[in-house]
């Protein structure tokens, strides 16, 4: 299960497998480089693609990753969005944001530039309004409310949005 994949890791960063098409971050569109930046431990393989190749997240944005997991796609947003801006990940299992805060401690990221929220994406720990980007990676089809975690994202002012290219 998604919760157990977080303690299957062993010591050199490896997974017993992801949960999508394919474990090789080349085949999920990032480059090596991003993946030596982020850090190894920091992709477990749950992922379906690289949500970061199209967000066009600017710098001193607030960018709000879904399922943040370890903490890939935190990070690399992070050096997107400078040293102004603001990574919140949120993921609904403890053992999995104990990690993300362990890696992005590792990676010497401050709460202030990137921090970790337990929490569903239906019900999410964000205040309104305060948020530029949302990323997600292979989360969102996993929710048993799909059209209602949808909904509640677009009626809630979770974002401030206007004009994000």
């Amino acid at each position: 299960s998604y919760a157990n994949t977080v303690n299957s890791q062993s010591p050199n960063g490896d997974t017993d497998g992801g949960c999508c098409v394919s474990v090789n971050p080349e085949t999920l569109g990032y480059t090596p480089e991003q993946i030596i930046k982020a850090g190894k431990d920091s992709n477990l393989g749950l992922g379906c693609g690289n949500p970061l190749s199209f967000a066009n997240i600017q710098r001193g944005e607030t960018v709000l990753d879904l399922g943040s997991g370890a903490g890939v796609d935190c990070f690399l947003a992070a050096d997107l969005a400078g040293d102004t801006g603001k990574v919140i990940g949120v993921d609904m299992t403890p053992d999995m944001i104990y990690r993300a805060r362990q890696n992005a401690s590792k990676r010497q990221f401050t709460p202030n530039r990137v921090q970790f929220r337990l929490g569903e994406i239906e019900y999410l720990p964000v205040p309104d309004n305060t948020v530029d980007v949302v990323i997600s990676n292979c989360v969102i089809n996993l929710s048993p409310q799909q059209s209602s975690a949808a909904e509640r994202r677009r009626n809630n002012n979770k974002f401030k949005c206007p004009g994000h290219k």
